[in-house]
């Protein structure tokens, strides 16, 4: 029995490998099969292993490439091309895989997005990506606008596919390029940062979009486990220096810390919802 985020037996090898699905394509971990003798055979091999997992596509992860658009280095193993049409949470993704990325181990925060009332609010999302969380806020958090910023250029490609793929471009305003001179300012009832390992650089941004009574902050990062307290203290205290400079006059607080999920040994992706809003007097 071949399932989805299982450990599935391939062909008759004497191991176990971890695939995931993704469309139509099913993607083998980044080190499966990498020995030169399994690509000298790999006409042979490729739609064997293919049948067994019952997929038309077959892929191997890469590791995210070191580039300031943290480009997807995913390699195509069988099939003519990466673009695939992916549904999660009732929502279409459609992107070219092998130069966007797509993470699984984040759906937990898409779907809190997702779970949230945004009818009567406008979201700037600083790192748009392909829709990650740009499509939850439309498609069913029902934002009444998203200013969607993304400077990779597959990435807007695939964008305005999905914003018109689930009929909410009329609500989706994109904009390409740098989200420090892009991002659009004092209009923001609520700004998602969705950038790790850091979304540090936008954040003075950031506080730019909010309108002039506040909001919500959505910053993303990599924290290591033990230094949550003190990450979660320097973002707050971070936010509402860069609103003073700003000339807000605004209380600054965490109010929730999410832990989407863990990125590797005592390092936790988390989320801090940073509320900003006038000063009690």
């Amino acid at each position: 029995m071949y399932r989805r985020n299982t450990w599935g037996r391939t062909l008759t090898l004497d191991f176990f490998i971890l695939w995931e699905r993704l469309g139509d394509i099913v993607v083998l971990p980044v080190t499966s099969f990498k020995n030169p003798l399994w690509d000298s055979i790999g006409e042979d091999l490729w739609p064997v292993i293919a049948k067994s997992v019952n997929a038309l596509r077959l892929a191997r992860q890469g590791r995210v490439a070191d580039t300031a658009t943290r480009d997807s280095t995913l390699e195509i193993l069988l099939g003519d091309n990466g673009w695939v049409d992916h549904r999660e949470n009732r929502i279409l993704y459609s992107f070219d895989a092998t130069k966007c990325m797509f993470s699984w181990g984040n759906l937990s925060e898409k779907l809190r997005m997702g779970s949230l009332d945004c009818r009567d609010e406008i979201v700037v999302d600083l790192f748009a990506g392909i829709g990650y969380f740009v499509l939850p806020f439309l498609v069913r958090a029902k934002a009444k606008l998203v200013y969607a910023c993304e400077w990779n250029p597959h990435a807007v490609e695939a964008l305005r596919r999905n914003v018109q793929a689930n009929s909410v471009s009329d609500r989706c305003i994109i904009l390409e390029g740098d989200n420090r001179t892009t991002a659009p300012k004092g209009v923001a009832d609520r700004v998602c940062l969705g950038l790790i390992p850091s979304s540090e650089s936008s954040w003075a941004t950031a506080v730019g979009a909010l309108r002039s009574e506040g909001g919500m902050l959505h910053i993303h990062g990599n924290v290591v486990d033990s230094e949550e307290s003190s990450w979660t203290k320097y973002v707050s205290e971070s936010v509402g220096e860069t609103a003073r400079s700003q000339g807000h006059c605004w209380e600054v607080f965490i109010e929730h810390l999410e832990r989407v999920k863990w990125y590797a040994p005592h390092i936790r992706h988390v989320v801090a919802d940073v509320r900003c809003r006038h000063a009690q007097k």
